[in-house]
């Protein structure tokens, strides 16, 4: 795995949509390390799965989980899957501000280049809040949807009154 390809599949500064946002620039320069109490390589399906407190870091990114699946194919890196009760993210972004996610599993599409969050999915910078069964960040588009289970529950997000009066200035601009 090159330096930098970790933050792109788990930077998920992006994803808040809770205003201009970005992942700290220096971390994709930083050596990535995953510490885990087992790894099994899986030749055949070019898988590698650490298990048993999973922690990978590069820069200020934090993930925890339980398990963290990376699949592999010709061209490299395809996916990686972090599972966890919750599995947990956590980056300081270039204003200094931290972002923090956290869901039952958290998956990076290299080829969709999308970053999903799934079941009791949380997103919080500051005080501000967006939860659903289902949060998506599509990388290119840089665009964000939650979305519920079916009707089972709603997709909930809650503003800090300063936020909101940020967005009131700056769509009068």
């Amino acid at each position: 795995m090159k330096p930098g390809q970790l933050t792109l599949i788990l930077s998920l500064g992006g994803l808040l949509g809770l205003g201009q946002v970005q992942a700290k620039d220096s971390d994709y320069r930083q050596p990535v390390t995953i510490d885990a109490g087992r790894q099994l390589v899986e030749l055949a399906e070019n898988k590698v799965t650490f298990t048993d407190n999973v922690v990978v870091k590069q820069g200020s990114i934090d993930v925890r989980a339980s398990e963290l699946v990376v699949l592999r194919n010709e061209q490299g890196l395809q996916s990686m899957t972090a599972r966890g009760n919750p599995a947990t993210y956590r980056q300081v972004l270039n204003n200094g501000k931290p972002v923090q996610a956290q869901a039952r599993e958290i998956h990076y599409d290299m080829a969709a280049r999308t970053i999903t969050l799934i079941r009791e999915a949380e997103l919080k910078q500051d005080d501000n809040i967006v939860t659903g069964y289902r949060i998506r960040y599509f990388i290119d588009k840089e665009q964000m949807e939650a979305e519920s289970q079916g009707g089972k529950d709603r997709v909930t997000t809650i503003f800090l009154p300063e936020q909101v009066q940020n967005f009131d200035n700056q769509s009068n601009d």
